[in-house]
């Protein structure tokens, strides 16, 4: 009995300590069953994440060079002025035709005011010189019939005072008249030839009339040619005057404000710049990529500004040539130092209007973008 209790005082112990030995060499040596599991489990999850990826990216042309732009307008005064009012601020979205910036009139409609003294003056100057000149006209043409009225006259008095003198010298010698009657004849006959020759002196009178009649037609000529730059002039003044108002021209948001009422201006004087609410992104492609890009080509563009979100666009144009011939100074590869760069071509890409306008409201140029494009 002593050794079977004994046994069995000691058996839990040793099978304890049998359990740990058996049990020791499976924690050690781990479950290669599970872990090959676990393995192709993993190896599956990566050929899937590979394949995803490759799916997703292939036939695509992908770059990071590109940003946002939009249309800078620089707002300046085309005249000279003071500024008398500002009614925008920065940030400020305007439309086309909203004041932007108002100068002060005053000079602009003194202007305006003595243009139009000028052309009423003178109109009624050309008014009077036509008078003038169709007034020396009829009197022209009046002296002129009158002239020869009188010549014709005296031609016909002349000839029948001449005819009576021949008639009446044959008489005398034959006795049939006395002298008395022929030298009367012969006064007759001068005084008609007289007559003759004042006519022709009145008609020689009347027809340098005539040529005062151009001189005067002329003249009022002259004067509706000074009606006519007046009038130049008063419409001259009557732009700078709407030039004292300076309004968008387009929509867009007002940036770089710097006109204050009370500075004075000068023409071409840059007062705030109008960005367009239009933006659209320039891409810049490597010239290995540029056999992929098309007008037309539908694009994906992702901003750094806006993370997860992916916006719709179109390729538009593709530059005529590449950044580097753009730059002030162009590299010259004919000088023996030609290191080769890839070039970057510029693709213009519109973005679809049909933007949610929380996102558009922040879409501002020179933001970072991705473009993505496939290809044909």
């Amino acid at each position: 009995m002593a050794d079977v209790k004994a046994a069995s005082d000691t058996n839990p112990a040793e099978a304890s300590s049998t359990r740990s030995t058996r049990t020791d060499p499976q924690r050690a040596g781990g479950n290669p069953q599970g872990r090959k599991i676990l393995l192709g489990v993993l190896a599956l999850l990566a050929a899937g994440g590979v394949g995803s990826w490759i799916v997703s990216h292939w036939g695509l042309e992908e770059t990071d060079n590109a940003q946002l732009q939009a249309d800078l307008t620089e707002i300046s005064s085309r005249v000279a002025g003071t500024i008398v009012r500002v009614p925008v601020q920065d940030n400020q979205e305007v439309k086309p035709g909203d004041l932007l910036v108002l100068l002060d009139p005053r000079d602009a409609r003194a202007q305006l005011l003595q243009a139009q003294a000028d052309l009423v003056a003178a109109e009624r100057e050309a008014m009077a010189m036509r008078a003038q000149a169709g007034s020396t006209a009829s009197r022209a043409d009046a002296a002129g019939n009158e002239a020869l009225a009188a010549q014709q006259s005296a031609s016909g008095e002349l000839a029948r005072a001449a005819a009576n003198l021949r008639r009446l010298e044959s008489l005398v010698r034959e006795g049939g008249v006395s002298q008395q009657e022929v030298d009367q004849a012969r006064a007759t006959f001068l005084k008609a030839q007289g007559d003759f020759t004042s006519s022709r002196a009145s008609r020689q009178s009347a027809q340098a009339s005539l040529s005062q009649v151009g001189v005067d037609v002329q003249k009022a000529g002259a004067a509706a040619a000074k009606v006519q730059q007046a009038a130049a002039s008063m419409a001259r003044a009557r732009l700078e005057l709407s030039y004292a108002q300076i309004v968008a021209p387009s929509l867009g948001r007002v940036g770089a404000r710097n006109a204050e009422p009370g500075r004075q201006v000068q023409p071409g004087e840059p007062l705030m710049t109008l960005v367009s609410s239009t933006p659209w992104v320039e891409a810049n492609f490597k010239e290995t990529q540029l056999q992929a890009l098309y007008p037309g080509q539908n694009a994906e563009v992702r901003l750094d500004a806006f993370p997860g979100r992916v916006l719709q666009g179109k390729v538009v144009s593709i530059a005529p040539a590449s950044g580097a011939r753009f730059a002030l100074l162009p590299p010259e590869n004919a000088t023996g130092n030609f290191t080769k760069v890839v070039q970057r071509v510029t693709t213009r890409i519109a973005l679809d209007p049909r933007i949610d306008p929380a996102i558009k409201a922040q879409l501002v140029p020179g933001l970072s973008a991705n473009v993505r494009v496939r290809r044909r």
